[in-house]
């Protein structure tokens, strides 16, 4: 089997108890976003970047088991996860971090800000 090459992000994230991480967000992750999003009534990636890419994280590493699935959301973005970043942002430019390409890809007229998984009336199907 040839070598996949995913366009999803690859996630470095810092947890509180010192670890660092790195993740590769797939479909699962994006699906489950989808649906958590569109249930609850969240902003869309537009308006809530971090906390999408924070999501994706959480999802990932519960999905390849880096931590317990009895970790909730609340628990993951509210205390536990001190940071998420793109894995290939690590260069600090003035102290401060250079756009985060992932982020700067999907914000570009990739959706029109009207539609979103988390537009009004869109279900989870």
């Amino acid at each position: 089997m040839a070598d996949i090459a995913l366009e999803t992000p690859s996630l470095k994230v810092v947890l509180e108890d010192g670890r660092a991480l790195t993740v590769q967000a797939t479909n699962p992750d994006y699906i489950r976003w989808d649906r958590t999003a569109a249930k609850h009534g969240w902003p869309t990636l537009r308006q809530a970047p971090f906390m999408w890419m924070t999501f994706l994280a959480w999802s990932a590493l519960r999905r390849t088991g880096q931590i317990a699935d009895a970790v909730t959301w609340e628990e993951f973005s509210d205390r536990m996860c001190l940071q998420v970043t793109s894995a290939g942002a690590t260069e600090l430019t003035n102290g401060k971090a250079p756009a985060d390409d992932l982020l700067a890809g999907l914000l570009e007229d990739a959706v029109p800000a009207e539609v979103g998984p988390t537009s009004e009336g869109a279900e989870p199907g």
